[in-house]
């Protein structure tokens, strides 16, 4: 199972020890989290979702693609838990062409990996602000995304739109676009997870630090 984002580290006779990583929360949020840290590695990534008594969901990182066998609107609002796994993409191998591939054809092409992001990113975190984003820091749309292809209320919507005008903090963007702060912070969450923002860090802030990349791990049954 892909896990935590963060190394712990713990002092054993004076030297410091890297420690097991916490998991990663349940449902979405732990899904979202994953996504999110394969997207900034430089290698391309494999990655399988499989939300709680449904198929799984397989992701082409490269392609930028998902393949699943059930529809996008069957899609669990709230799973009990998402079971995660990972692996490389090796070099030429067709997008989704199974480990065991040699010289087969890629056997499916997959769909568009936005709507995907989209509704995972907004239902991660119980409205609360993404785990790689911090406060205070402010946000501005630098893509357009297909809105005839994400499932969206008229509050993201505008929430989306208002978050091209200018960099903004969640209240400042909850305020133009006339949406609850939960709404707008919803938003700002799959925005991010699906690499469409530009960040201005706030001042004083932390320097952000890249996540370890997650532990391949197969997807357990």
């Amino acid at each position: 199972m892909v896990e935590a984002q963060e190394a712990h580290a713990v002092q054993i006779g004076g030297a410091v020890a890297a420690s097991a990583p916490p998991p990663l929360p349940a449902g979405w949020s732990g899904a979202a989290m994953a996504v999110h840290a394969v997207r900034r590695m430089p290698a391309p990534m494999l990655v399988t979702l499989q939300p709680a008594g449904r198929s799984p969901i397989v992701i082409d990182m490269r392609a930028y693609v998902y393949a699943w066998d059930e529809p996008l609107d069957a899609l669990p609002v709230d799973p009990e838990h998402v079971q995660i796994g990972t692996r490389a993409i090796r070099d030429a191998e067709p997008v989704f062409a199974g480990e065991d591939y040699v010289e087969h054809a890629p056997v499916i092409a997959g769909v568009a990996l936005e709507p995907l992001l989209w509704l995972i990113g907004t239902r991660a975190f119980d409205g609360g602000r993404a785990s790689w984003l911090r406060s205070g820091d402010r946000y501005r749309l630098y893509r357009w995304p297909d809105f005839s292809q994400l499932p969206m209320s008229d509050e993201q919507r505008r929430a989306v739109k208002a978050s091209a005008g200018a960099f903004m903090g969640i209240e400042k963007l909850a305020q133009k676009a006339k949406v609850e702060l939960e709404t707008a912070q919803r938003v700002i969450n799959a925005l991010s997870l699906m690499g469409l923002l530009r960040r201005h860090a706030a001042a004083g802030a932390a320097p952000e630090v890249p996540p370890p990349p997650p532990r391949e791990a197969p997807l357990v049954p």
